[in-house]
């Protein structure tokens, strides 16, 4: 039953913030910055869609990018909450 709950979380988690996932791992400029579609202001951190597509077809780049987001999450920006770290990553801090 645990188990179950804890799934229902995280499925709950990531349809709310899905967007900003993406934004995160495949960096792109103006999708999912701050969670939303389309943001005003390029990311300062965004990649052109070439980068992108090589990332997708070389597939390294994108877990790097996760190992980032994950770091950023955790032990330097802080922008997820203990709880919300748990549920995403399936870990502890």
């Amino acid at each position: 039953m645990v188990f179950i709950l804890s799934i229902y979380k995280r499925v709950k988690y990531f349809y709310k913030s899905w967007k900003l996932g993406i934004h995160l791992i495949f960096i792109t400029k103006r999708f999912g910055v701050n969670n939303k579609w389309w943001n005003e202001y390029d990311s300062i951190f965004g990649w052109s869609n070439k980068k992108i597509l090589y990332s997708i077809l070389t597939v390294k780049p994108i877990i790097d990018n996760y190992k980032m987001m994950k770091l950023r999450a955790g032990s330097m920006a802080h922008f997820l909450t203990d709880e919300e770290y748990e549920l995403v990553f399936g870990e502890e801090k």
